[in-house]
């Protein structure tokens, strides 16, 4: 049997996003994150007395690629080399190789793939023989089929891939290694360590392709356990388990609430919230969107109330290391209204529901932020998920500004 453990996405020293105006506590503890989820991966490959350690790319961040990022990942391997305990790693898009910075010397258990398709052969103690396949990337942008150039070479007892990169699109682009799942499953490898995914997934199950996600969520986006992979592999396959290793979490909370509200009810809502959310072992980022009903209070006066409370609430959770800071996310105040009548009916506001609809409407919309050279350098792509929340909030708004009486055409 061979044992191991598989991390992907460090992003070692970057910032979180969607935070600003933190305690200092909060801060500094939300800096050091990446590093205490590092710092935790190796304490759990120390103590599973794992083989070795897949890093399936983008260990640094080129948006923050700092020399303390640099120095304590030397360190953690220095750790993990007096421990017996050989490094298998991939750069990826974020940390590639023609970036001055990653002319690293790396102590002599650390193996580190060449930017084209190779292999590197691991024997354990007992004369198991593991052969391991990968790339670097040369720069940060790799439009080839990477995955379908690993070339399998006999003799040896389990075969695995590590591969920094994404499925390929409908389309047929990509600029991150775009593979297949066919082609790639197709090799017979006994395990394919993906990285560059921040979610943690299995690719067409039970196929053993896996992405482990990244080791510490960064943003709101990142939601839920984050950590990496401790993988068994014998004659019956590969045993795959999740090891958690975030200090920080990231949840949301949808919190409805009907009829008017008051301080006192608001304030046992907030309270309840935040203990449910509460972790013994790590600190809680929690956003909670609000949806109203029922209610003759305006969206103005009701997020006065909500950003007063979610202040009080928060007051002294920076001091505790089992913190639930809480940030208020969507208001919705909700009228009873028919979408589909509104698409129909006459009226201005059902020619503004058919212009939201008017396939590229919305892109139409987003092209000044695309086109401004710092949207084009810091704006992702819109998901499909991204586009629906945009046009149920515009018509969500249309509702609230000009038909205040909307209950009315129900």
């Amino acid at each position: 049997m061979i044992r191991f453990i598989h991390a992907a996405d460090l992003h070692l020293d970057r910032p979180f996003e969607g935070l600003s105006e933190l305690p200092a506590p909060l801060h500094a503890r939300v800096k050091a994150s990446t590093f205490t989820a590092l710092g935790r991966l190796i304490d759990r490959t120390l103590a599973e007395k794992a083989d070795f350690l897949i890093i399936a790319g983008d260990i640094f961040d080129e948006s923050h690629r700092s020399l303390l990022a640099q120095k304590r990942f030397i360190q953690s391997m220095k750790r993990l080399q007096s421990g017996g305990i050989q490094v298998f790693l991939v750069f990826g898009n974020h940390d590639h190789l023609d970036d001055p910075w990653n002319r690293l010397d790396f102590p002599e258990n650390v193996h580190v793939f060449p930017t084209f398709p190779a292999m590197i052969p691991y024997r354990k103690q007992d004369g198991q023989v593991v052969h391991l396949y990968g790339f670097s990337y040369a720069e940060r942008w790799v439009a080839r089929d990477m995955g379908a150039e690993y070339i399998r070479k006999d003799g040896a007892d389990f075969h695995i891939g590590i591969l920094h990169g994404a499925e390929r699109s409908a389309a047929g682009e990509g600029r991150y290694a775009p593979f297949s799942v066919g082609k790639i499953a197709e090799k017979a490898f006994d395990y394919w360590a993906l990285g560059h995914i921040h979610k943690r997934q299995q690719l067409s199950p039970p196929l053993p392709i896996w992405y482990p996600g990244d080791i510490q969520g960064l943003s709101v986006k990142e939601t839920g356990n984050k950590g990496a992979s401790l993988v068994e592999l014998d004659g019956q396959g590969a045993h795959v388990r999740f090891i958690p290793t975030a200090d920080i979490l990231w949840k949301r909370q949808e919190i409805a609430l009907t009829g008017r509200i008051t301080a006192e009810n608001l304030e046992k809502v907030l309270d309840r919230t935040k203990e449910e959310a509460r972790s013994d072992e790590c600190g809680i980022f929690l956003r909670a969107d609000f949806s109203f009903s029922d209610t003759d209070q305006d969206r103005s006066e009701l997020n006065d109330l909500i950003r007063e409370f979610t202040e009080a609430t928060n007051d002294g959770e920076e001091e505790r290391p089992d913190f639930v800071w809480l940030n208020s996310g969507d208001i919705t105040v909700r009228a009873d209204w028919n979408r589909e009548e509104l698409l129909r009916s006459p009226h201005f506001i059902g020619d503004l529901f058919r212009l939201i609809e008017t396939e590229g409407a919305l892109e139409e919309a987003a092209a000044v932020l695309y086109r401004h050279h710092a949207g084009r350098r810091y704006l992702s792509p819109l998901t499909g998920e991204e586009e629906e929340k945009i046009k149920q909030e515009a018509e969500q708004l249309l509702v609230e500004k000009l038909l205040p009486d909307i209950g009315r055409m129900s």
